[in-house]
């Protein structure tokens, strides 16, 4: 699996005034302003060592031969604390929760790989443009031929003017990402729906499938418009 995000994802449990916003800060501890991890699995040392080499190697080639930027791609070396409290609980996607309300939002989109660059791009810009934070988790899937794509939306859930920002900056990107072809997972009926019939083969196979898998119409009535 390939996760990756943004500097400010690496504080979790810090005081509200003491976590930094500054790159500066995170710069001077080695952190990257964009990072991507590999995670792998293996049944054997061997198997193991194999894919981590296969994974710097074909980075190295692209640091040389085409990134933009080949001076910015640097590996970031964990400490061996980190390393330990890794192997020690289970994974998460670590947010600075005390900086917002409790209002997140993870609005999770599926697109071709090589695509999720360019699906980073516009929704890091429409965050901004909301006056969202522009805060983005990605993962690999299909083995590295399809992407999980994470925008991940932090508001002041005490505030009404600001789930009016969410759906906002949720019906923009929506309209634009089914265009791309790209789909949603967990998908918002109030924003959804409406933007589904412009992608009306998908929700006729949709609609087919649901009722292959859930003839009796049992689970989750009503969603997505589907009985």
């Amino acid at each position: 699996m390939v996760q990756g995000g943004n500097y400010p994802l690496v504080m979790t449990r810090w005081p509200k005034n003491k976590i930094p916003h500054n790159y500066e800060f995170y710069k001077e501890m080695g952190i990257p302003e964009w990072w991507m991890n590999w995670e792998c699995w293996a049944q054997s040392q061997e198997e193991l060592d194999f894919a981590v080499k296969k994974i710097n190697s074909m980075a190295e080639d692209f640091k040389k031969n085409r990134a933009k930027d080949g001076d910015a791609m640097k590996p970031w070396v964990l400490h061996p604390k980190q390393i330990e409290s890794r192997l020690k609980k289970p994974n998460k996607i670590a947010i600075p929760y005390s900086l917002w309300e409790a209002g997140f939002l993870f609005i999770t989109w599926y697109t071709p790989w090589n695509e999720c660059a360019a699906f980073a791009k516009m929704y890091n810009a429409a965050m901004e443009k909301h006056g969202f934070p522009p805060v983005m988790w990605i993962a690999s899937i299909e083995r590295c031929r399809q992407a999980i794509c994470m925008p991940i939306v932090c508001f002041d859930s005490t505030k009404p003017e600001d789930f009016e920002r969410v759906q906002a900056l949720n019906l923009e990107t929506t309209e634009y990402g089914l265009k791309q072809g790209w789909l949603n997972y967990r998908p918002d009926p109030y924003i959804h729906v409406q933007a589904y019939y412009q992608a009306g083969m998908y929700w006729k196979y949709l609609r087919a499938f649901k009722k292959l898998v859930d003839p009796n119409m049992i689970m989750h009535p009503g969603r997505l418009a589907l009985p």
